[in-house]
């Protein structure tokens, strides 16, 4: 299986990686961090890594063609204090006074929303202009080192303040309730959408993204800031203009670094992230990794490591090989291989830094890169790796939701165990303490992302349908009646297949947004008629069940199910 990009296909452009991965599940733990510390001093290099820092070697991989072998090193961690009271004091979190942001801006409409914070559009009372506000809920910040992390996620963003392509921030705010960062407004849409939009995309477009990409990389670097989850997701265009700036959003996994000091801490997502991080043994370099990863991506349409479960992502990174030879590879310039590779290589001390990334022949300035379009089934994958299959996660809620009170019996007093304050809503606290009763010995950063992968609808807490969804047993997930039973849910007339109004109507249920239904039906759409009968839904819901195994080293494999113990 693995990342074998060449497999037999149903349609000329459909890939192998869209027929074995179903579900793209994002890892983005909170994870223990470093302390943050005052910016240093613009490093002349990240490229240097220390070997007086490590001790253990971890277990050995094979790595192809490299004989590198990251060492292991465990720096002090910092010491974790518990924050007394579910909520905070006053002023606990930006320690200084703040002006009332209701009487500075008007809140609006919501954009988004994570495990920490929801963001929403807003308008300045004294100008009229439009900002986008970032709102962390205070109680959500147990620990002294959850206070920490937003002290620096807004300390680097006034830090990287004044690049083109990194997001403004605008002022700090805070109340009883939460704190508020307002930012300026990038409503273009995200990095794929954009090129999914336009329909005509060249490797010389390619190229002017990632020379983006590349040179907040780099600015970032040279300030002494390693980013540590960059990835699409993570990059918007200001507005819907032709020439619109494309911009870095999100800085909440970075922190400040030092030149040749080794980090530990496992962060970031699969597809994405660093062999030397999944080492556990890394410097500024991952970053240079993630962004070849990004690049790869925005020339073919799929990740270069991929695999039908996280551990099995995991793998590809440390062991798999690049595949230039399938579609489009072939027809793809030398000079943008050349580049991918040489950011793609295992051995961070051989891997380009970024200001050597920024100055190669494909993405300078009237560069090398062709302006030819690429292979229309390039803009086909992007569409289907963006939109990857929302529909699986909510059928499993559906099948979840209808099981009998004797088969769900022992979950739904699981699930009263962990909602101690009878909310109806598993907070990430309650999760915790929960975890801890039933002697689940799990980081915080793993919790979180058990957290993230049962939290269907982005709101930042489980609800009882989900809980059951995340515990369901596969037995009851592949049984018939079950699965007729979710069919029939979607089926809303009754024809015996599942049309995109349909689907339209159960995300607006479910109160998932733009879920790009199109390429979720011509995924599962076999016969190409357009829409999802009862064979293709099937075929779908058993598509990638295998049991992920036990917990590996530093790395997340295994569910909500796993952790509680259930059997």
């Amino acid at each position: 299986m693995g990342n074998t990009c060449a497999g037999p296909s149903a349609a000329p452009d459909r890939h192998g990686f869209f027929d074995n991965v179903s579900v793209a599940m994002l890892w983005r733990p909170g994870g223990a961090r470093a302390e943050p510390v005052v910016p240093p001093p613009p490093p002349d290099s990240c490229s240097s890594m220390s070997s007086s820092t490590s001790s253990t070697a971890p277990d050995p991989v094979t790595i192809a063609d490299s004989d590198y072998r990251p060492g292991s090193s465990n720096p002090n961690k910092p010491r974790v204090k518990r924050v007394q009271s579910a909520g905070l004091s006053a002023e606990s979190v930006l320690k200084r006074d703040s002006e009332r942001i209701k009487d500075l801006y008007t809140l609006g409409k919501k954009l988004g929303q994570g495990q920490f914070g929801t963001t929403y559009q807003c308008v300045e009372k004294a100008t009229g202009k439009e900002f986008a506000c970032k709102s962390i809920a205070k109680r959500k910040l147990v620990t002294e080192e959850d206070v920490e992390d937003v002290r620096r996620e807004i300390q680097i963003m006034h830090h990287l303040a004044g690049h083109p392509n990194v997001i403004s921030i605008v002022g700090a705010y805070e109340d009883a309730v939460a704190v508020h960062l307002v930012m300026e407004l990038c409503a273009g849409g995200e990095l794929f959408d954009r090129i999914i939009q336009r329909g005509h995309y060249s490797e010389k477009a390619a190229a002017q993204l990632a020379r983006v990409i590349i040179s907040v990389v780099e600015s970032c670097h040279s300030l002494g800031v390693m980013h540590r989850d960059l990835k699409p997701e993570n990059f918007l265009f200001v507005n819907q203009k032709e020439d619109s700036l494309l911009k870095a959003i999100d800085f909440g996994l970075s922190i400040f670094f030092k030149p040749g000091e080794i980090y530990s801490d496992v962060v970031g997502s699969p597809y994405y992230v660093a062999p030397d991080v999944l080492m556990k043994s890394y410097g500024c370099e991952v970053d240079v990794w993630s962004a070849g990863v990004i690049i790869y991506i925005l020339l073919s349409g799929v990740p270069p490591f991929w695999d039908e479960s996280e551990q099995g992502i995991f793998e590809q990174v440390l062991k798999g090989d690049l595949d230039f030879s399938s579609e489009p590879w072939p027809s793809i310039s030398k000079s943008a291989k050349d580049l991918v590779r040489k950011m793609l290589n295992r051995d961070p001390r051989k891997r380009l830094t970024a200001h050597e990334a920024l100055c190669h022949p494909w993405v300078c300035v009237d560069g090398v890169a062709p302006d030819k379009p690429l292979d229309s089934a390039v803009l086909t994958r992007l569409k289907q790796f963006s939109a990857m299959n929302k529909l699986k996660k909510m059928a499993l809620r559906v099948i979840a939701e209808n099981l009998s009170e004797d088969e769900i019996a022992g979950l739904k007093e699981m699930f009263k165990m962990l909602d101690t304050d009878n909310s109806g809503q598993i907070t990430l606290e309650e999760l915790k303490i929960g975890l801890h009763r039933v002697g689940a010995n799990l980081k915080e950063s793993e919790i979180a992302t058990l957290m993230e992968a049962a939290d269907i609808d982005n709101s930042g807490s489980i609800d009882y349908g989900e809980f059951l969804a995340a515990t369901l047993h596969l037995n009851k997930v592949e049984r018939e009646d079950n699965l007729f039973a979710a069919f029939s849910y979607f089926d809303k007339d009754g024809s015996g297949y599942i049309t995109q109004d349909e689907l339209e109507k159960a995300c607006e249920e479910f109160g998932i947004g733009d879920a790009h239904l199109d390429d979720i039906i011509r995924d599962i759409d076999q016969d190409n008629d357009g829409r999802i009968d009862y064979n293709e839904f099937v075929t779908m819901m058993q598509k990638g069940n295998n049991p992920l195994g036990k917990k590996g080293q530093g790395q997340m494999s295994f569910g909500l199910r796993e952790a509680l113990k259930i059997g």
